[in-house]
Parts: structure tokens; C-alpha cells; sequence
């Protein structure tokens, strides 16, 4: 017998299968009765405190009152949640009660009310980074995968794996999610990436049975960066805001249906192209030629052999991430498919010798600008190792569709709203080093630096205010239990 080939593609993890009866979690027998000794959560054991405070607030006021409260609750448990961050372990650090149900359902509500719920992230970052005239907004568009494992979670399948471990391979099981944030510049750390929205890619192998429970409807990648574009866009022109918006994505996403799509809702797009692009050069009309003029050229355009030409390299200094950068260059008019006409073309060469292209849908933008929103979309990528490794994101454990979209938001949700709370902080109030003599006290604070110094500041102010009369035993007691509870 002839052995078999093993393919590259991951098989999907077989599950037990589970009985046809009703789950033993089903909650609506227990509701049907109702129980007067159940202890309502009104608040968190531990508030936010400070910017944080304010949006969470803001977004609050967006839901029914009846279940809004519970939002400052679970933003306040997921900034204090330590270990492996499951929601159950938000509830936890919370102080949730016997209601622990309610806030799996605000979960769910969450998810369906995502897009609304960014409102007021956007607004302060519109009110604080809005450019001046002539300037433009910079919003990054990528993807990014979570690992899940278990029964019954709805939407998971197989995806590739673009950064695999030792132990992993190029496919995991779990979750894609399409995320857009806007790319900022601070004047100490360069550009950062303040998530905004993200919609959750389901396969359309996976669409049939979300269809009939949820009303699901089947999107691919570039629809739905080009649906979160859209209501970004929306809410800027609401809010008054009259600059332009810059979409940088890398060449995956790089396709007529989304780059003609963009420019048609008025926006500039900058993406990295293949080196086989399809390009041609500008249409020259004859003098007393009729008909329509060309939208292509006549001549196919090899960039292999443009950057492979010794000839014609120019030097140009430019901010690649907050740092002053000289790079060799070459720029040119062409014509594509991707965008519908005239494009701007860059080929920047690296140090190791190898080269890159990128275009610019408006001709008239500059080589500096092209290179500049090229570099900082790297920061989505920094975005997405910190939301996965500081706030646990895809760790919670919810098997609803909505709860997985809404614990992925509320997650870079909070990457944004630290971000923001210490955007003003000087260094030294980042990230104290004096117990580690060995680290490097220039280095910049990381993300995590930035969510302790929140939660210290959520921890004294809870801790302090309680002791503004005087000192109180029995208080200064039950702070230090639930401080042993966080730590362990």
C-alpha cells in the first residue's frame, strides 16, 4: 500500500459529541423562580478611576439603563483580571455576585451594540488628535487570529496561523478577527494603534447555522474592512470632522472590490502591491484622436526590472515610527485595475538590498507620506501582541457569537483607553525601575507599564478615599483580603 501524504492544512480537533437533551446549563428553569436572597452587583469592588472612568461612563449611557451599570463593572474586572483572563475571572475581580448571568447576557448585547458602543472612543480621539487643515486621518486595517478549544463555540474554525510558534503550526483552530484602528503619533514613542472596532470573519462553510439562530450573514475580509471603514467614516463626518482619511493595509488586502470601494467613499488608500502588479503606463491621447480617452496605458510596467536598474534611485529622509529614517527610493506615474486609473508608485529599497512597492491612490500625495503611513501600520501589529498578551484577549471562554465579538472589543477597548489615560503621563510616573538595577531605565514603557499604572491609581483611590474620615479597621481588613485575592 502506498503510504499516504500527510497535508499542510491542520485537521480540525474532534469534539465529543454531546447529548441530545437539554444542556445542564440552561438558566431559564432557575429564572422562571424567583430567589430573594440573590445579591444584585451595583458596582464594582474596585471603580475606575480617571479617563477610563469617563468613557466607560459614555458608553454606558448608550445601553437601557437597566443594564448599562453593569458595564463599568466589566471593564473595571477585566483591567484588575490576572492569570489566564476567562470572563468568569472578570467577574471575579469584580466582585460580580449571585447575578454573574446578567453580565454573560450584557455581553451578548454588547456584541450586537459594538459599533455604537465606539462612539465615545472616537469622539475623544477626535476631539484630542484632530488634525489641522489640510491634514488627514491615519486608520490601519488588519487581521489577526485567537486560538480557541472546546465544544459548542460558535463560529470557530481553522485559520491560518501567521505567527506559529516551536510547538504550532501554520493553522490554528479559533477565531479571525478584522480590526481597524487609528494610527496616532506621540511625541515620545512614535505612532501607536488605537483600536476602534472589529468585526469577527466567519467562514462561509460556518455561516449556515449562525444564519438560522443569529441572522448571520456570510462577508468576506474586504467586506467587512470596508463595512468598518464605513462606519468610521460616518461617524467622523458627524462629528464635524472635514480631513480626509488615509487607509493603510497591508497587500493581503490590497484588492480592486475594497481599494475602488474606498476611493469611492472618499478616502485615500497606501498598501503594499505584489511585485508582479499588474501596471501599466499613463494613456497619451493623439491630438484630434476621438472617443473616450483611455483610463490605461499601452505599456505593461515590470517593476522587477525598474528596481533592478541602477539608475534613478533617489535618497529621502522620512519619520518611519517616530524615528528620523533615510531610505533610496524611486517614484513613478502608472496606471492600474486596483485603483481605477492613475496611481502613485514607490519602490523603496532596503539595507539588505531587497526592495519593496507600495502605492498611493492619489497621485498628487508625496513619496514622505507614502512611506510614512507604510512604516506606521506596523503599530496594529504591536496592537495585536499586546492585546493578546497583556489583556488575555480570546481567553474568555464564551461560546455565544455576540459574547466572543463583545470580550475582543472590550479588550482593545481598553488597549485605547489606557493608552489615552497616559498619552500626557511623563515617564518616570509610567514605570518605576529603581528595584531593577539591570534593566535599561531609557527604555520605553511598554503597554503593560501603562495598565498597572491605571489599576494602582483605581487600587489607591479606592483604598485612600475609604480612609479620608479616619482610620477604619474593618475596611483597611477587607481591602487587604481583596488585594490577596487579586495577587493570588
Amino acid at each position: 500500500m502506498a503510504n499516504g501524504k500527510h497535508g499542510g492544512r491542520r485537521p480540525q480537533p474532534q469534539h465529543r459529541k454531546t447529548k441530545g437533551g437539554p444542556s445542564r446549563h440552561d438558566k431559564r428553569a432557575r429564572l422562571g423562580r424567583r430567589n430573594s436572597a440573590r445579591r444584585r452587583t451595583t458596582k464594582a469592588s474596585v471603580p475606575l478611576a480617571g479617563c477610563v472612568a469617563k468613557l466607560v461612563m459614555s458608553m454606558s449611557a448608550l445601553l437601557d439603563v437597566r443594564v448599562g451599570f453593569r458595564l463599568s463593572i466589566l471593564f473595571a474586572g477585566a483591567l484588575l483580571a490576572t492569570g489566564r483572563r476567562t470572563a468568569s475571572r472578570w467577574f471575579a475581580a469584580a466582585g460580580v455576585g449571585d447575578d454573574w448571568d446578567r453580565f454573560y447576557d450584557v455581553l451578548s448585547t454588547m456584541g450586537r451594540k459594538s459599533a455604537t458602543l465606539m462612539t465615545p472612543l472616537l469622539s475623544h480621539i477626535v476631539r484630542k488628535f484632530g488634525p489641522e487643515e489640510g491634514g488627514h486621518w491615519t486608520v490601519a486595517i488588519d487581521d489577526s487570529p485567537t486560538s480557541r478549544f472546546g465544544p459548542c463555540v460558535e463560529a470557530a474554525n481553522i485559520h491560518h496561523n501567521p505567527t506559529p510558534g516551536p510547538g504550532d503550526g501554520p493553522w490554528l483552530y479559533g477565531h479571525c478577527w478584522v480590526c481597524l484602528a487609528a494610527i496616532v503619533r506621540h511625541p515620545l514613542f512614535g505612532a501607536i494603534a488605537l483600536p476602534l472596532l472589529s468585526s469577527l470573519y466567519v467562514r462561509e462553510a460556518d455561516v449556515g447555522p449562525l444564519q438560522q439562530r443569529h441572522g448571520w450573514q456570510f462577508r468576506t475580509k474586504h467586506e467587512l474592512a470596508l463595512k468598518l471603514c464605513q462606519e468610521v467614516m460616518m461617524r467622523l463626518r458627524a462629528m464635524r470632522s472635514l480631513a480626509r482619511v488615509l487607509v493603510t493595509f497591508d497587500g493581503a488586502y490590497a484588492a480592486k472590490s475594497l481599494v475602488q470601494s474606498l476611493m469611492k467613499e472618499g478616502a485615500m488608500v497606501v498598501a503594499r502591491i505584489r511585485r508582479d502588479a499588474k501596471l501599466f503606463d499613463l494613456p497619451v491621447r493623439k491630438e484630434g484622436q476621438r472617443g473616450r480617452p483611455r483610463k490605461y496605458g499601452v505599456n505593461r510596467i515590470s517593476l522587477a526590472k525598474r528596481a533592478a536598474h541602477r539608475d534613478g534611485w533617489q535618497t529621502i529622509q522620512y519619520s518611519s515610527r517616530g524615528i528620523m529614517t533615510e531610505a533610496r527610493y524611486k517614484s513613478f506615474l502608472a496606471t492600474t485595475e486596483l485603483a481605477g486609473g492613475q496611481v502613485r508608485v514607490v519602490l523603496l529599497k532596503h539595507s539588505s538590498g531587497n526592495w519593496a512597492a507600495f502605492m498611493g491612490t492619489d497621485p498628487a500625495m508625496s513619496v514622505e507620506t507614502i512611506l510614512e503611513a507604510t512604516s506606521n501600520r506596523w503599530a496594529i501589529e504591536e496592537n495585536f501582541h499586546d492585546v493578546k498578551e497583556v489583556w488575555g484577549a480570546g481567553e474568555q471562554q464564551v461560546r455565544n457569537i455576540w459574547s466572543n465579538v463583545a470580550c475582543w472589543n472590550i479588550c482593545t477597548w481598553l488597549y485605547s483607553m489606557v493608552e489615552l489615560a497616559c498619552w500626557d503621563e511623563p515617564v518616570e510616573k509610567l514605570v518605576d525601575r529603581s528595584s531593577r538595577p539591570w534593566d535599561n531605565p531609557d527604555r520605553r514603557p511598554s503597554h503593560a507599564d501603562r495598565r498597572r499604572r491605571i489599576i494602582r491609581q483605581m487600587l489607591r483611590e479606592k483604598f485612600f478615599g475609604d480612609q479620608a474620615t479616619g482610620p477604619d479597621e474593618t475596611k483597611m481588613r477587607e481591602h487587604l483580603e481583596h488585594l490577596l485575592t487579586l495577587a493570588v
